[in-house]
């Protein structure tokens, strides 16, 4: 099966060289958390702009010195199988169409799972891949400043997150701190500070983050002011293709796989999902 009918065609293209804080108010005003990056004047592809990246190295200034290069690229003339292979090959949702050394488009996880699903029949069920599924939780009242320093220095994509009573209540991942973060212009210094008491994880933190002229702030606000509130929750024992079926029909990339009496086992984003049919290709 050949790739072109689930090539998306119309995408953000970025072009390298730009500033950090226009890639960031381009991402909050498309509402994504990476970009493909060109050159400028050209379609040539030159790799992914993405936020986490960008805020794990906030004194660099050129853009290009945070690009990630050497990303996986596809030609619109391979197979859904090499495209699939190269999806669990990493852990990323976009892959870049590339020909002649120019990008025509990007294949998400988004298209590739339902073809994939209809491809190969699987009987496995979400109990069968949700074992090893380990995430990282935090207080619904933790302030979103930290939450994104525990997300770049824990290296996860996206943290739980929990009310009072241990509930699970919402998911935070890039694109929240994307709508989260608000950018001023002006050369300011960094004031990220600990609170009095000298404790690392004193919450007392004035947020910001020197990007050139322009700062990226995060705010202390609590995580359940930005984070997802509403989620899709599964049974255990839905099979795998009702589980894509439920990704596709609410649009989300997470689902939260629920046990006996209505307890949170995990939570499976539409990678995880895709591993299911590793052993199928």
């Amino acid at each position: 099966m050949k790739l072109d009918g689930i090539i998306q065609k119309n995408f953000i293209k970025f072009s390298i060289p730009s500033e950090r804080a226009v890639a960031i108010e381009t991402m909050k005003n498309y509402n994504v958390p990476e970009l493909i990056a060109i050159k400028e004047g050209t379609d040539s592809f030159l790799g992914i702009i993405a936020i986490n990246d960008i805020l794990s190295k906030p004194e660099e200034e050129q853009l290009a010195l945070v690009l990630r290069r050497g990303v996986p690229v596809i030609n619109k003339k391979e197979k859904i199988e090499d495209a699939l292979s190269l999806f669990l090959s990493g852990d990323f949702y976009y892959l870049p169409v590339v020909e002649e050394e120019k990008v025509i488009g990007i294949i998400s996880l988004k298209e590739i799972l339902p073809v994939v699903s209809k491809k190969y029949k699987t009987n496995k069920k979400i109990s069968e891949i949700i074992d090893n599924n380990n995430f990282m939780g935090v207080w619904e009242k933790t302030p979103t400043y930290i939450a994104s320093k525990i997300m770049l220095n824990f290296k996860v994509s996206f943290l739980g997150i929990f009310d009072d009573t241990g509930k699970f209540v919402g998911i935070l991942d890039a694109s929240d701190l994307i709508k989260a973060g608000e950018i001023l212009t002006g050369m300011t210094e960094s004031d990220a500070t600990k609170g009095e008491s000298g404790d690392d994880w004193d919450w007392n933190w004035k947020s910001s983050v020197i990007i050139g002229t322009s700062n990226f702030y995060l705010p202390n606000k609590p995580v359940s002011n930005y984070m997802k509130k509403t989620f899709s929750a599964v049974s255990e024992n839905l099979v795998i293709s009702e589980a894509i079926k439920t990704l596709e029909e609410n649009d989300t990339r997470y689902l939260a796989v629920i046990g006996n009496n209505d307890t949170l086992i995990g939570i499976l984003r539409d990678i995880d999902i895709l591993k299911a049919f590793k052993d199928l290709i």
